[in-house]
Formats: C-alpha cells, structure tokens, sequence
C-alpha cells in the first residue's frame, strides 16, 4: 500500500478512537444536550459525520467495480484541483459551514448504537482506502455525493473526509468541555 493511503488509515484509526474514548465519558443525556436550539449536539455531530462518510461509499463502490461514470466538470482538471484545494481548505478552519440537507442530522434523540455505527463507518472507510489504493495519484476526478457540480480528486475527497473529521472533533471537544 502507498504511503499517502497508510498515512490516511493512520489518521482515521487516531480519529476514530480520540471520538469514541471522548464520548465514552458522558452519559446519553449529555451527549443529546444541544448548547443552543440551532446548534447541533455531540451526537448530532457524530450522526453528521456518519451521513458524510456513508454518502462517499456508493461512488467508493462504483469506482471499485470500474463502472464509475466520471462528472463532465471532471474533464477540467484545473477546476476540480481548485474546487478541491477551496472545500479542503474550508474544512480545515473551525468557522462553522452550513452543511447541505442530505448531511443534516435528525432532531431525534440519539442512542449509543450510533456510536458503534461511528465506529463501524471508521473501519468501513478503513478498507475502502485500501481498496481504492490502486485509484491514488491518477488524479481520478469524482463529484462531491452532495452536489454533482462539486468536484474534486479521490485523493483530495479522502483529505477533505480526514479534515472534515478532525474539525468536527475539535466541535466535540469544546461542545464537551462547556458541560463540564
């Protein structure tokens, strides 16, 4: 396996278990406690970040299978590099971003089966990466599962994905620390 994609398990294997031993030490009440009616709580966030990974899994499939159909916004490459370059470096600032409607998490009570979902979509991921290693490099345009006129290289998806993650984990931290 490259060195790019072992350095990618690396981090979601960090990530994974830095959300999971935080959360581990509140209990349900707490963890739906929203700070503010238009905010999200931690679980919240934990149910975003699964309906963000799992969106990825349908193309991950397609691309696999080598029956991906490659966005006509793709055939650019300078606009998908850019694109990419403008959603990675958004995701990597703690200011908040509206998220589109298919990422919005419920307004349901949340149990700790999404946890374990959290944790089972990490290690899905996981292989994934693995099995998309052949992909790497290639510069292989894809579009955005939110926004077919958004797109951007596998590779630069997977950076996005890892940013995405670390940002949403600083969120929990500080939603967290505030209960404390």
């Amino acid at each position: 396996m490259n060195e790019k994609a072992d350095a990618w398990q690396m981090e979601l294997t960090q990530i994974t278990w830095d959300i999971d031993t935080l959360l581990n030490g509140y209990d349900l009440t707490t963890l739906n406690q929203k700070p503010a009616p238009e905010k999200w709580s931690p679980m919240q966030v934990v149910q975003h970040l699964v309906l963000v990974n799992r969106s990825y899994f349908p193309i991950f499939d397609q691309l696999i299978e080598q029956r991906y159909k490659a966005p006509l916004l793709g055939k650019i490459p300078f606009y998908g590099r850019k694109l990419g370059e403008l959603i990675l470096s958004a995701n990597q600032k703690s200011t908040p971003v509206k998220t589109f409607s298919l990422w919005e998490p419920g307004n349901s009570t949340l149990d700790l089966d999404l946890l374990q979902a959290f944790v089972d979509t990490q290690h899905r991921l996981s292989a994934y990466i693995q099995k998309l290693e052949p992909y790497f490099d290639r510069g292989l345009m894809i579009a955005s599962p939110a926004n077919s006129w958004l797109v951007y290289s596998l590779d630069t998806a997977i950076d996005i994905i890892i940013a995405h993650e670390k940002r949403h984990y600083k969120q929990l931290k500080s939603l967290l620390a505030a209960e404390k």
